[in-house]
């Protein structure tokens, strides 16, 4: 749902990283329809992040079921008109959004963060989850 989305962050699953035993940044965010105004300025942070490390892989995962209505995301909604989580929220165990996970090549999850991530903590986790590459 990113008005700006950069197309890399929707090309590899967490599988697929998992597979290619590469590095990556997961994160669960939906500019459109966050409940915390922190998923857009969360994927605009990664977005100079990715091109300036390649040797990472950033994932984008919408936290909500969304569905095509008229050519439009939209999201799936309960009988309480609530949003209702996507089944890769469920498995990571989430409650609320943005999260974004750090994942090593062996597939060690070496930080997890709620809401956004500080430069300090980036400059701390990357070149955690990016050793021996």
């Amino acid at each position: 749902t990113d008005t700006d989305p950069n197309p890399t962050f929707y090309q590899t699953s967490v599988a697929d990283a998992l597979a290619a035993k590469k590095p990556f940044i997961l994160v669960f965010a939906t500019p459109k329809f966050c409940q915390t105004a922190q998923c857009g300025p969360t994927l605009d942070l990664f977005k100079p992040l990715a091109a300036a490390h390649p040797e990472v892989t950033f994932i984008n995962v919408e936290p909500y079921k969304l569905q095509d209505v008229d050519g439009q995301l939209q999201p799936a909604l309960d009988a309480n008109d609530q949003l209702v989580a996507a089944d890769a929220t469920k498995e990571w165990g989430l409650r609320s959004e943005p999260w974004i996970f750090a994942v090593d090549r062996d597939g060690v999850v070496r930080g997890s963060y709620e809401l956004t991530i500080t430069d300090a903590e980036l400059d701390t986790i990357l070149p955690v989850i990016t050793a021996g590459a």
